[in-house]
């Protein structure tokens, strides 16, 4: 059985004042959209009705990407398939690139955009875990003002983020990488295409064979994304011998972002089986990493 759409009328904005007025004018019956991939199915599923939908696709300049001395600069409006084409986001920020291959079929990843990912603030966001252990943040303006919202303040809770009701993305910023710093993110799922079982991504610097600085965020195994503080600790400052000693303190770093994980079971796994996953993704692309960086 098909599921129809609720019936809605368009209101077609041009400026983003013009749809943060919507917005404010609207409240809870007003929602922003651009290629709809999210918000059509929770529509037809009757999770979300709104009355009015605000059509932000046309607003110019937020469709950019831009690297330069204070690093990258996503606009809001940017598709999915442009982040996994852009050459300066594959040679500077791989892991992003990885993020938005992985991400639904081709058709999605043609309409979705990466404010739209952010702003859906789903548990297994795609871009979530990589652009916590990047510390981007994003950007968004409302009628009070601009203000600067941190990745790792971003999600608050399943579905729901730190925008104002009132408030549309306007950009993501990442900050340049340091020198010599490794990057990684693995995604579980059933196919390629499908929502992540379980993602994981990993920041790694060493200085010498002494891990500096670690980052490790994980993705569709708690109520929203998450930086596993627990597990950084274990690692940041130990000595990295390369030898078996190293995968003993890799494992246990691993179980420890496991035990850090919060999954539940639904119809795509157990939480059980989320948590073991989450132990060898994080040793994996742990393990990845650190290789990397020694070459």
């Amino acid at each position: 059985m098909q599921l129809g759409l609720p019936d809605f009328d368009v209101l077609f904005a041009d400026t983003v004042e013009g749809a943060c007025s919507w917005l404010s004018r609207h409240g809870a019956e007003a929602e922003l959209f651009a290629g709809g991939t999210d918000l059509f199915v929770k529509m037809k599923l009757k999770h979300r009705m709104p009355r009015y939908l605000i059509h932000v696709k046309g607003i110019p300049g937020l469709d950019r990407i831009r690297y330069g001395d204070d690093g990258l600069r996503i606009g809001a409006l940017t598709t999915i398939q442009a982040i996994q084409d852009s050459e300066v986001v594959s040679r500077k920020f791989p892991m992003l690139s990885r993020a938005a291959g992985v991400l639904g079929t081709l058709q999605i990843r043609a309409l979705g955009t990466l404010g739209g990912n952010l702003a859906n603030a789903s548990p297994s966001a795609e871009f979530g875990p990589p652009l916590l252990v990047l510390e981007a943040s994003v950007r968004c303006l409302g009628p009070g003002g601009e203000r600067r919202i941190p990745m790792t303040e971003f999600f608050v809770a399943p579905g729901k983020s730190a925008l104002q009701q009132d408030e549309m993305i306007t950009e993501i910023h990442v900050p340049p990488l340091p020198d010599r710093a490794k990057c990684l993110y693995l995604k579980h799922s059933l196919r390629r295409m499908d929502v992540a079982i379980a993602g994981a991504a990993v920041f790694v610097l060493l200085d010498g064979d002494v891990c500096r600085e670690v980052r490790i965020a994980l993705g569709a195994v708690a109520p929203t994304p998450f930086r596993a503080r627990k597990a950084e600790q274990a690692l940041t400052g130990k000595r990295l011998s390369g030898d078996s000693t190293e995968g003993e303190l890799l494992e246990e770093v691993a179980q420890i972002a496991a035990g850090e994980s919060l999954p539940i079971d639904d119809l795509r796994e157990y939480a059980s089986y989320r948590r073991r996953i989450v132990g060898m993704m994080v040793k994996q692309a742990l393990g990845l990493a650190i290789a990397r960086s020694r070459e």
